[in-house]
């Protein structure tokens, strides 16, 4: 692993700065300054900074279905339902891919910032899929406009997007952006109201048949998808 990867996943730093570092003379691999910025860190290395014994930090990957009327936060005093009433980790965590206390559906919960930036970062395109009910169905015109583009209103574009009818006026829409309550918005453009939104989909990552309010570990399979994003 290179020197400024390893610095970052120990929580020191992030890779730019822990460049910054090197440069910097800070940085000591077994009692000796580094001076080069590309060196692959070793299994028996010891890597300090300013004194302090770096290590790296154990990542969990969950999934979790979050349900309707719960918060995406773990650090709201005044909220009785924020994730933290739903998951029993004593450790900090991030959620990745944020959900409105009236949607429900995938969450991923992890303590990896790098993955959980690489998700949603407006860069990534990393596509994610709802199950979506609501009040007024839409024309083959609209559902064209709805796949090439809308404006959302306060200066936000959504790019394209998939939909398809399945029954009782619900649809499947795949999006790859993250605007706030974007799906909602976009259907809001034609005067149509979202009744239910279940988050089915992050990338790779399914929630399959998780019961709400549960979450599970990632498996093998999930944990490439990790790998992958990380690259």
């Amino acid at each position: 692993m290179r020197i400024n990867k390893f610095i970052a996943q120990a929580g020191y730093t992030s890779r730019r700065k822990a460049d910054d570092l090197i440069r910097a003379e800070k940085v000591k691999v077994n009692g000796k300054i580094l001076k080069e910025m590309g060196y692959d860190v070793k299994d028996d290395d010891i890597v300090s900074i300013n004194g302090d014994i770096l290590k790296l930090e154990e990542y969990f990957y969950y999934k979790l279905n979050k349900p309707v009327g719960y918060i995406t936060s773990n650090s709201d005093p005044h909220n009785d339902k924020d994730l933290n009433n739903l998951i029993d980790i004593d450790e900090r965590f991030f959620a990745a891919g944020r959900l409105d206390k009236d949607s429900h559906g995938l969450l991923i919960i992890t303590n990896d910032g790098d993955f959980t930036n690489s998700l949603i970062h407006p860069s990534s395109g990393i596509s994610k899929e709802y199950i979506v009910k609501v009040d007024k169905l839409l024309n083959q015109n609209q559902i064209e406009k709805f796949k090439s583009g809308l404006d959302i209103g306060n200066g936000e574009l959504t790019s394209d997007a998939a939909i398809r009818y399945i029954k009782n006026n619900t649809y499947i829409v795949a999006i790859r952006q993250g605007y706030n309550r974007q799906i909602r918005r976009m259907f809001n453009v034609f005067d149509s109201t979202v009744i239910d939104l279940k988050r089915t989909r992050i990338g790779a990552i399914h929630l399959n048949d998780l019961i709400a309010g549960k979450y599970k570990k990632f498996d093998k399979k999930e944990m490439e998808f990790v790998s992958l994003m990380k690259e």
